[in-house]
């Protein structure tokens, strides 16, 4: 049947600390359907209750859209399936990291308890309620510091899964180096700075430079065709790494280190603050990375925060590249202050 919904409230679910969700977009769930477990317990969860869930989500889409997905990039219209199983399992349900991030709320807003899942994920294997060539994300905390990572991992490995790791990159994994080099995961760290300084001032730990010979690490020991599985990330902070210097030393260490994806974001409570007064100081870094990444055959995507404000954005395209051209527009748009400095 042909109704507007997406992949993961048709058939997958976001493993919180205590509870099981359809996704970890949404957050008003009193818009809608979309947390299917309250709590469960550790190393159980009950999946007769998550399809029943599934099914009442399915039944109320194909009738009306559900309020608290409203603009979310993922919806679309298809021919959705009735059939109970999970293809797509974001794993979010820790939060104990070794960085601590000026942008992210994840280990203040969670409790530093976490539910072990590796036995739930078995029965839901062994029941034939996991389809093969499903998509696992994990993020939450940082997941080589939890217990049940690399099991789970080879777990997924052995389902044909398609992996997304997102990781501070302080600790080599050598399960992620596995799984990159059999083609099955994809691994995105975000060192938001080749400066050691600037680093400090958005991790609050002093670790850049374990980071980047981590990430050399990991595209050294890949082939050529399996490089853009390593993907490295840039969180524009206005006010702290939003400098034209300091993003084209960044662009040059990918560069040297043979690095063929790069992902972008913009800090979030800026871009919500400021979703419809946002500094065209940052889009010229925006295009500008862009720029960079087609002339030097790197992949280029936009996340969450940037990717929204790119969609909704007034400010054309930057078109003229010349540095020098650049420097002075953004030199001028910081002078007028439209570079806002976000306050933490």
């Amino acid at each position: 049947m042909n109704y507007k919904s997406c992949h993961l409230i048709e058939h997958g679910i976001s493993i919180n600390v205590d509870s099981v969700q359809a996704c970890c977009l949404s957050r008003d769930f009193d818009k809608g359907l979309l947390k299917i477990i309250n709590k469960y317990e550790n190393n159980t969860i009950n999946w007769d209750e998550v399809f029943a869930i599934k099914r009442q989500q399915r039944k109320f889409q194909k009738n009306e859209d559900l309020p608290a997905c409203e603009g979310c990039y993922n919806l679309r219209v298809d021919n959705w399936d009735d059939d109970d199983y999970i293809s797509y399992i974001n794993f979010d349900h820790w939060s104990q990291c070794n960085s601590n991030c000026i942008y992210c709320g994840v280990q203040a807003n969670k409790p530093k308890t976490k539910n072990n899942v590796l036995n739930a994920i078995k029965t839901l294997i062994k029941l034939g309620k996991f389809k093969n060539n499903g998509e696992i994300t994990f993020q939450g905390g940082e997941p080589t510091i939890l217990k049940e990572f690399d099991d789970l991992l080879k777990l997924f490995m052995q389902q044909g899964s398609k992996i997304r790791i997102h990781s501070s990159g302080i600790l080599f994994s050598r399960a992620i180096r596995d799984g990159l080099k059999h083609g099955l995961v994809t691994v995105v760290i975000s060192p938001d700075s080749v400066s050691r300084e600037v680093y400090k001032t958005v991790k609050r730990v002093d670790k850049s430079t374990k980071v980047w010979d981590n990430i050399k690490h990991y595209r050294k020991n890949l082939k050529d065709d399996l490089a853009p599985l390593v993907k490295v990330k840039y969180i524009i902070i206005p006010g702290v790494n939003d400098s034209f210097d300091e993003v084209t030393d960044f662009l040059a260490k990918l560069k040297s280190l043979d690095i063929k994806s790069v992902i972008v974001d913009v800090e979030y409570t800026y871009a919500n603050t400021n979703a419809n007064n946002i500094s065209p100081h940052v889009y010229i870094l925006m295009d500008y990375i862009q720029h960079f990444c087609n002339q030097n055959s790197m992949s280029y995507d936009l996340y969450d925060s940037a990717l929204y404000i790119d969609r909704n954005r007034t400010f054309p395209k930057t078109e003229n590249f010349d540095v020098q051209i650049l420097k002075e527009d953004i030199s001028k748009y910081s002078a007028q202050n439209i570079s806002l400095n976000v306050k933490y």
